[in-house]
C-alpha cells in the first residue's frame, strides 16, 4: 500500500521547482552578458586545455561542466583540487583556462591553487556569489548569478545556485556546437555509446 500523500511536503516541493524557473529565467537580467560572451569565446577559443575544479557540490557540478564540453570537443577534464595541490598542477600550461566553481569563493581547496596558477599564467575563470573573494580577485573572469535563495529550507544548501550554474554552461556548450557547426555526425564519433549513440547510428540508415 503506498503511503499517503503528504501535502504540506507536495507543496515544499513544487515551490522549490517552481524556485528554480523563476531563477533560471531570470538569469538572462542577472549575468552580465558582456562576460559571458567574453567566457563563451574565452573556451571556444581555448588552444589549451579547460580544467573544471570546485569543492563539495560544486565539485560536482564542475565533472559535469567538464563532461560537457568534453561532449562538444573542447579538451575540458575535472581537475581535483586535492590532487591538484598534491602535483597534477603540473598539467596546466599558460594557454590553459581554469574554471572555479564556488559560491562563496574563499574554501582553502581552491585558494591555495592561486600562486601556482598565476605563476604559470593560466587563464582564470571563477564562478561565486561573492565578488570580493578570493578567487574572484585572482580572475580575469567572474560570472555571477546572482541567486536569491537555495530550495532547501534553510536556504543554505548549494541546490537552485547548482542549478544556475549548470544553465549557464550548457548554454554556452550549445554555442559553442553551432559556432563550430557540430553535427549528428560529430556527436556520434564522440558519444558512441548508451542510447544517444543508438539513436545517432540507427538515423544514418
Amino acid at each position: 500500500m503506498s503511503p499517503a500523500l503528504d501535502v504540506n511536503e507536495w507543496q515544499l516541493a513544487c515551490a522549490g521547482w517552481k524556485t528554480y524557473s523563476q531563477e533560471i529565467l531570470a538569469l538572462q537580467q542577472n549575468i552580465d552578458q558582456q562576460v559571458w560572451q567574453r567566457v563563451l569565446n574565452t573556451l571556444a577559443e581555448c588552444k589549451g586545455k579547460i580544467a573544471v575544479t570546485g569543492v563539495g557540490t560544486s565539485g560536482i557540478a564542475a565533472r559535469k561542466v567538464a563532461h560537457m564540453l568534453a561532449c562538444v570537443e573542447q579538451p575540458a577534464i575535472y581537475l581535483n583540487p586535492t590532487d591538484a595541490a598534491h602535483g597534477d598542477l603540473g598539467f596546466l600550461r599558460s594557454d590553459d583556462v581554469i574554471i572555479m566553481i564556488s559560491r562563496g569563493g574563499n574554501s582553502d581547496e581552491l585558494t591555495r591553487l592561486l600562486p601556482t596558477l598565476a605563476s604559470k599564467g593560466v587563464t582564470l575563470i571563477s564562478v561565486t556569489e561573492n565578488l570580493d573573494s578570493a578567487i574572484a580577485l585572482a580572475s580575469k573572469l567572474v560570472l555571477k548569478t546572482h541567486i536569491q535563495r537555495e530550495i532547501d529550507p534553510l536556504d543554505m544548501l548549494a541546490t537552485t545556485s547548482i542549478v544556475l550554474v549548470l544553465a549557464i554552461f550548457d548554454a554556452i556548450c550549445g554555442c559553442i556546437m553551432l559556432r563550430n557547426g557540430f553535427d549528428k555526425q560529430t556527436l556520434l564519433a564522440v558519444h558512441p555509446g548508451g542510447n544517444v549513440g543508438k539513436t545517432l547510428r540507427e538515423n544514418e540508415v
